[in-house]
């Protein structure tokens, strides 16, 4: 049984990245204890083996499994298979990205946190969204996802998320309904779907084994962004940017994200420009896996 169907974490959104426990700073006190995001039983087994306040993977053989997650009925569980299939998706000029904006910018009924991690399973990185309308924060208390901080992400290691909805108008109770989503990393489609939601589930949690699911590994400094639309049903999105999606999803709850995230890789060179990311994801051999729906588990809270 694979890392997958033995342990997760509830810790959120999304939408949607130097290698190593290089976050240790044993001088700073942790604000956020990560611990009560852990939704497996055997919480004592998260031990911080590198000091810098983050719970680490447990090693093999631990305790903690979990079913393996379903995929939302209207999730891409395909995706681009080809180069060609691949490029028709990337923007190269990265159109709606303000480069030029350095913080982060969130707004709607949604909240959580995401913790990364190496190929070894040790910490790498860590932010949480209280739901609060105040800024997504490190462990630290210290602004995350802004271009000075972005989430770190090691593209050979792991990515564990938590995410909740909120109570707000145009809500049918607290949860999304018939809703639609995507991620977004520098016009890169990287994953899209929805669900009708019938069960009104609000609480959603997920693994991303990158190292298993990516065939190379690379370093970039991007932007990503990420939105969940309610009752917009099975139908494409439009294309929208942080200045109008407010106005673009008019009459629509939604939850929308837009922040920094540097991608960790042993191999490749740094990337800056969309195309060069988008050049050597393709030439790199990429099958359409970043495209392949995240199963998770849902429930209700």
């Amino acid at each position: 049984m694979g890392r997958t169907a033995r342990v997760i974490l509830a810790a959120g959104m999304i939408l949607l990245m130097t290698a190593g426990p290089a976050l240790a700073q044993q001088d700073r006190a942790p604000v956020i204890d990560l611990t009560d995001f852990i939704t497996v039983d055997a919480v004592a087994q998260w031990a911080d083996r590198n000091g810098d306040g983050i719970p680490d993977i447990p090693r093999e053989g631990a305790e903690g499994d979990i079913p393996v997650g379903i995929a939302g009925i209207w999730d891409d569980a395909i995706g681009a298979l080809t180069a060609e299939e691949f490029l028709l998706r990337v923007d190269p000029e990265g159109t709606g990205f303000d480069l030029e904006a350095e913080g982060a910018y969130l707004l709607g009924p949604c909240g959580g946190a995401a913790i990364s991690y190496d190929a070894a399973g040790d910490s790498l990185d860590a932010a949480v969204d209280l739901g609060d309308g105040r800024p997504p924060i490190d462990v630290y208390g210290e602004r995350k996802f802004t271009a000075g901080n972005p989430f770190k992400v090691d593209s050979g290691g792991t990515v564990l998320y938590f995410g909740f909805t909120l109570p707000a108008p145009g809500l049918t109770g607290d949860a999304f309904h018939d809703h639609r989503w995507e991620m977004v990393i520098m016009g890169v489609s990287a994953d899209d779907g929805g669900d009708p939601n019938p069960r009104d589930k609000n609480r959603n949690a997920g693994i991303m084994e990158l190292g298993d699911l990516l065939p190379f590994q690379f370093q970039a400094k991007v932007k990503a962004q990420g939105v969940f639309v309610d009752g917009w049903g099975n139908r494409e999105l439009p294309a929208y940017t942080a200045d109008d999606v407010e106005a673009v999803f008019a009459g629509h709850t939604v939850c929308f994200g837009e922040g920094w995230v540097q991608f960790v890789g042993d191999q490749y060179p740094l990337f800056t420009a969309p195309g060069a990311l988008a050049t050597a994801l393709a030439l790199a051999g990429f099958s359409g896996i970043l495209f392949n729906a995240r199963p998770a588990l849902s429930w209700r809270a």
